[in-house]
């Protein structure tokens, strides 16, 4: 997942002040959203981000909580729930370095354990509203579960609509990432409940118009068994596949991408499933190229895993990334990526040239 490990793990939060390892800028300075000299990489520390064309034509990215005095503000204050970057306009998405405001200033929901965090938010515009996935941790267990918000705009404010999957047993059900698909709303996320010991695997599901899951129309889409990377030169138990994204090609063809491996390491990378025709597809999705051995997108240093591709910037653990289209349609990629202590999101063109998919 994006920023837990399976059953009481602990969670590591961006620290209070910016590191600058990017060129952060100096204490007290608010940058200014300047579109035409933002670089595609942020120096504000937000895990997990997720990406959304708004309807103002901006884009919109949110990321998991930050606390009072993190990163710089251009409006925003305190304590952000859901901390929001907007950015870029038309064909030219880019990134800022500063937080706007707080797209969920309510908090999880009467569901989590009150002032608790919000982690790995994702969204997507069905109809004319948009539609908020997120993980919190349920109320007196801590148990890692899903709650659902709706907002008239990418900005928010989202109101909170409850919990919307936690599964039995204690199993988590984490890092939502909503998309249209056939006139659908679907859901993928990482479930635990198909799994067993110390598995993880993505499952997707439609859901109705309100972005309440349609249960027996769930699919498991892929399980930690299915590769060997996620496990190479781990630290702790578990197998873990995680932060999943699905899109379709011009080919008719839908595919996953997923994080795998320790998301505070070198490591932490994105692999690339076929799911064939439909985003619920009968059987699990397959990872292509050298997948089962090898992630897709990774850091190429001795530290990595040998990745099939790298990413710009050859920065260490990239992961959480999400597939978004610009206004012409074109895709487009956030991700984050770790320094050993906070992580910053960064922005690309998803291109797949005849030798494979290509970010730049």
């Amino acid at each position: 997942m994006k920023s837990f490990r399976k059953r009481g793990a602990i969670v590591a939060f961006a620290a209070a002040a910016l590191v600058a390892t990017t060129g952060a800028p100096p204490a007290g300075a608010v940058p200014q959203d300047d579109f035409a000299t933002l670089a595609s990489t942020s120096t504000f520390p937000l895990a997990d981000p997720d990406t959304v064309l708004a309807k103002d034509g901006s884009y919109v990215t949110y990321g998991t909580t930050v606390g009072a005095g993190t990163g710089a503000r251009c409006g925003a204050t305190g304590k952000l729930y859901v901390p929001v970057l907007v950015h870029g306009s038309g064909n030219s998405v880019g990134m800022t370095n500063c937080a706007s405001h707080d797209a969920l200033p309510s908090g999880p929901g009467g569901w989590a354990e009150p002032g608790g965090s919000v982690w790995a938010p994702g969204v997507a515009r069905f109809g004319d509203r948009f539609f908020m996935f997120y993980t919190a941790s349920r109320k007196g267990s801590g148990q890692k579960c899903i709650g659902r918000a709706v907002a008239d705009t990418a900005r928010g404010p989202f109101q909170n609509q409850g919990e919307w999957a936690c599964p039995d047993a204690g199993q988590w059900a984490l890092d939502a990432n909503p998309f249209v698909g056939g006139g659908n709303l679907y859901v993928t996320y990482r479930d635990d409940a198909i799994t067993t010991g110390a598995g993880t695997g993505i499952s997707t599901v439609r859901t109705d118009g309100e972005g309440r899951a349609i249960w027996d129309t769930r699919r498991d889409m892929l399980k930690s068994t299915d590769i060997t990377w996620d496990t190479a030169k781990i630290s702790g138990g578990t197998h873990v596949v995680e932060n999943p994204s699905m899109w379709k090609e011009a080919d008719g063809r839908w595919y996953l991408m997923y994080s795998g491996n320790n998301w505070d390491s070198a490591r932490y990378s994105t692999g690339i499933a076929n799911c064939g025709t439909t985003p619920l597809p009968s059987s699990r999705c397959t990872p292509i190229r050298d997948g089962v051995t090898r992630p897709f997108f990774g850091f190429t240093g001795a530290a990595g895993l040998n990745p099939i591709r790298g990413l710009p910037g050859n920065h260490q653990g990239p992961g959480g990334m999400d597939v978004f289209r610009a206004a012409d349609g074109t895709a487009r990629v956030v991700w984050h990526w770790w320094d050993g202590g906070p992580r910053f999101p960064m922005t690309g063109v998803l291109t797949r040239p005849s030798s494979g998919f290509l970010v730049s």
